[in-house]
């Protein structure tokens, strides 16, 4: 199956750049600016996430929210579940400013420029368009031929829209590319969804879902394409 691969397209967030544990270390930032250190701050981060997940399967096309407006939304509906009488769109700006300091992980640049000699690459990513993170990636110059945004196309992975795109880019059949991303719903699920093969970067040795398609390839470092590809340097 891997033999016939003839093209990459790569999520950015957490499988290109590094979010560290910027998430973690807003939310216990946003508790004490709230006053609300009585509440537990995991189970506020997940609970986030969680709404994260249905404001974005939840939005109907016509109306499409940008991530930042996302990430404030499913913060409201938290802060709410919680009562806590907060500021959301203060709160999320501290959350996104950490983004400032991601960067890519240790071995992008080297897998990355190994593969372009032979596979054409995209990202195709749930980002907006003056994201820091998004910045960042851009500012490093990777050979790659597009970036693929919800933010440009006004639709989010799982959605086929994106990797519709990204397979118009690469001019290859969708069975012939191979997206790697970190979220088995977004990517795997997105990617096999649209004909696409998918390989789970598993970076956290998470538990595989099983209520949703398995990948073609889990792998828990970048690096492992290449033996996995077989490519020769």
């Amino acid at each position: 199956m891997l033999d016939n691969i003839k093209a990459l397209s790569f999520d950015m967030y957490r499988t290109l750049l590094d979010t560290k544990d910027f998430h973690e270390q807003a939310v216990r930032e946003i508790l004490v600016r709230e006053k609300a250190k009585w509440v537990n701050h995991d189970a506020f981060h997940t609970r986030w996430d969680q709404i994260y997940d249905e404001v974005h399967l939840n939005m109907k096309p016509h109306e499409f929210m940008t991530e930042r407006e996302v990430s404030i939304e499913s913060l409201r509906l938290v802060f709410k579940e919680y009562g806590i009488n907060g500021n959301p769109e203060t709160d999320v700006g501290l959350w996104l400013e950490k983004y400032d300091e991601a960067d890519l992980y240790p071995e992008v640049e080297e897998v990355v420029n190994i593969l372009v000699k032979k596979y054409p690459m995209v990202i195709v990513s749930n980002v907006d368009n003056n994201d820091l993170g998004y910045a960042k990636v851009r500012s490093r110059n990777l050979p790659l031929l597009d970036i693929i945004t919800s933010d440009s196309f006004k639709s989010y992975k799982p959605h086929g829209r994106l990797f519709k795109e990204a397979v118009s880019v690469l001019k290859c059949n969708p069975e012939n590319i191979l997206h790697i991303g970190d979220s088995h719903r977004a990517d795997v699920m997105g990617a096999k969804n649209a004909g696409m093969l998918a390989a789970w970067l598993n970076r956290r040795s998470q538990k595989r879902r099983e209520d949703l398609p398995p990948p073609d390839l889990e792998i828990t470092d970048l690096r492992e394409l290449l033996d996995f590809l077989k490519f020769q340097n």
